[in-house]
């Protein structure tokens, strides 16, 4: 088991799947983050928590060395904490492929996923033009990811890295909430590493079970027999909070 020097604290409302994929590696690499109690919109503006985030904005990750912001920024520092856990792959070509999923889904996903969900949510007005734009801009790179797991398990190699992670917190809030059995029926391939990412116990250990909105069927067969991705680590704490409290606190994150 890795221990930091100090355990760090992670800053972020309950729910925010950008705070999740930190979380989820810290499972990986056996390294305690404490996640304090935060309320958007009042904590984020007090002069203490400008003074680690300028912009007043989360996740933030405190560390005994300093403050470390921007969600992919925090994933990559914990990511890399351990060289042994298979984070960033096995070879010096993986670890940039891992980059390249992480930009993937920070390019490609982010915004389409947040334009078709938020208005769900209530954090933006509804708009049918926008929400068309974002399925066909989320159904071409799932089409994408489709053919690449065509013949692969997990993403990079043959193990779960961080880019598993962060794709798959960034297709979380879709796979519960928009994304119907019609709409994935295109991506067989992209159902089964979802579906065989979040039943992995470090993944379960931060973000419990996941219930697909069109269920866990139309999932391709697995190409391979999926690697465990390693026995269950000292995890951090998450939230447990009502869907309607992290709707509120992350709709005044976005407007923070």
């Amino acid at each position: 088991l890795f221990c930091a020097a100090a355990t760090m604290k992670l800053y972020t409302f309950a729910g925010n799947t950008h705070a999740l994929q930190t979380l989820i590696v810290a499972r990986y690499n056996g390294v305690d983050i404490e996640v304090p109690a935060f309320e958007m919109g009042k904590d984020n503006k007090s002069a203490a928590f400008l003074k680690k985030s300028p912009l007043g904005k989360v996740p933030v990750l405190e560390t005994a060395s300093g403050c470390i912001c921007e969600a992919a920024a925090v994933a990559r520092y914990v990511a890399r904490m351990r060289a042994d856990t298979n984070m960033f792959g096995a070879t010096f070509f993986e670890a940039g492929q891992v980059d390249m999923w992480v930009e993937f889904a920070k390019n490609e996903l982010d915004l389409p996923v947040g334009m078709w969900v938020f208005p769900i949510l209530g954090f933006i007005a509804s708009n049918a033009a926008n929400t068309k734009q974002a399925q066909e801009d989320i159904a071409r790179a799932l089409g994408v990811m489709n053919e690449h797991l065509q013949s692969r398990t997990f993403l990079v190699g043959d193990a779960v890295t961080l880019a598993d992670i962060v794709v798959s917190c960034s297709l979380l809030n879709a796979f519960k909430l928009v994304f119907d059995a019609p709409f994935l029926a295109p991506f067989p391939a992209v159902v089964r590493w979802f579906t065989t990412c979040v039943s992995l116990p470090e993944f379960l250990a931060v973000i419990g079970k996941t219930t697909l909105l069109q269920g866990a069927t139309g999932a391709a067969p697995p190409p391979a027999s999926a690697p465990s991705g390693g026995d269950g680590k000292k995890e951090g704490k998450k939230g447990g909070k009502k869907d309607a409290k992290e709707a509120k606190e992350a709709k005044e994150a976005k407007e923070a």
